[in-house]
């Protein structure tokens, strides 16, 4: 049964646009419950990053499966998967407070430093350090940016929160060739959270202060700005999907939304790109091996709810089991078998959302000791990573 849930998963990652959103009306038209089998168990390793600093968040996994991670203040970790140590970064400044991390596709360590601004790009091998400075003000340490992501021609983007709301931000890219470019967001006060970029080249972001999800042309230099159904639903995560489909995390309201941009309506604006080059400044670092991570394995039984779902033009909301709390499920990630997991802030629960011909439903796995806010990433194996900031803690997550 489980086979043929995936199955039928990776069937629906195949449909798009109209003929997708017409087999959802069509689903949810009669849906009722019906017998699934039963929900497996979570496997979780946990990896104690508290001696070494804490404050673990941003986490991606490298080719050998090995999670990377701010570590807190000025350092970036990884650990071996297979022997549990801990090796830090000390970067060149204590206070970058790194955010997002990702991996480029020949093994360096890219990641965002709030404080700096600026995004900067880590050697493994040689400690290399080398950093890019964003040209705008700070606002004493209330601009800058948190996420960053890597497009298939190793363009790097990233937004800059504006915590002042005296903007709406910015997002911006930075070519191999050095070249940097900001797009100003036009809606004041946006606070953006996630970004992801589509298989056409545009890039998503979420402007939860705003209520609202946009997407980058960078070729036309517009954005688009779509509105969440919900009012006040505060979206944080976004992920594109193969289809050019578009999913966001909703983090006040506990849903989570598919929208379908060749059908729901936005609002356009042209934005003038700011073009720079700031060059890097490098600086060698060495890594050192952290304290021990103490390595603890625990198994945790899942659990299964419905879900119901609300459709206006162009966009799906699936209803999440109710908490009534203000902040609740925000990064995303799909698996290899196209099931959309989610992390959820507020009930300290990793989730899947299955989408199967017969019926709709969620799987819920409690995160031993997690406090919150997390981030999570598949390696290639199918292993999720997850990082706690609130726990100090790095979990490594498996089914069975």
């Amino acid at each position: 049964m489980v086979a043929t849930m995936r199955a039928e998963t990776r069937r629906w990652g195949r449909l798009s646009g109209l003929v997708v959103l017409a087999a959802v009306l069509a689903l949810f038209a009669s849906a009722h419950p019906v017998a699934q089998a039963a929900t497996p168990s979570a496997h979780y390793t946990s990896y104690s990053v508290t001696p070494n600093g804490g404050n673990t968040q941003g986490i991606t996994v490298d080719r050998s499966g090995n999670p990377w991670f701010s570590a807190g203040p000025g350092t970036i970790g990884t650990i071996n998967h297979l022997t549990g140590k801990l090796k830090v970064y000390t970067l060149a400044n204590p206070n970058a407070f790194p955010g997002s991390v990702k991996i480029d596709s020949v093994g360096n360590i890219w990641f965002t430093e709030f404080t700096g601004p600026a995004i900067a790009e880590l050697n493994p091998v040689t400690g290399q350090e080398h950093e890019f400075a964003i040209p705008v003000a700070s606002e004493g340490g209330a601009v800058g940016p948190d996420f960053i992501e890597i497009d298939s021609q190793g363009n790097k983007w990233f937004n800059v929160v504006d915590f002042t709301d005296a903007t709406g931000g910015f997002v911006g890219r930075l070519t191999a060739g050095g070249v940097m470019t900001l797009w100003a967001v036009p809606t004041a006060g946006a606070e953006l959270e996630e970004i992801n970029v589509d298989p056409f080249g545009n890039l998503w972001f979420a402007e939860q202060a705003t209520n609202i999800v946009g997407k980058l042309n960078p070729f036309a230099n517009t954005i688009t700005e779509y509105t969440s159904p919900t009012p006040n639903s505060r979206p944080a995560g976004v992920l594109a999907a193969s289809d050019g489909t578009i999913w966001f995390s909703e983090h006040s309201a506990d849903k989570i939304a598919h929208l379908f941009p060749n059908l729901a309506r936005g609002v356009t604006t042209h934005v003038t790109p700011m073009v720079s080059r700031p060059g890097a400044s490098i600086t060698p670092q060495q890594a050192a091996p952290g304290n021990p991570t103490n390595p603890t394995k625990t198994t945790e039984p899942g659990t299964s709810v419905g879900t119901s779902t609300t459709v206006s033009q162009g966009i799906v909301e699936y209803q999440l089991p109710h908490t009534g709390l203000a902040k609740n499920t925000e990064d995303m990630r799909f698996d290899r078998y196209g099931n959309l997991f989610f992390e959820n802030d507020g009930t300290a629960q990793i989730g899947e959302l299955v989408l199967t011909a017969a019926y709709p439903f969620i799987n819920e796995w409690t995160i031993p000791g997690g406090v919150g806010f997390y981030n999570i990433e598949f390696a290639a194996s199918g292993v999720l990573w997850i990082s706690d900031i609130g726990s100090s803690t790095v979990y490594q997550f498996t089914l069975s």
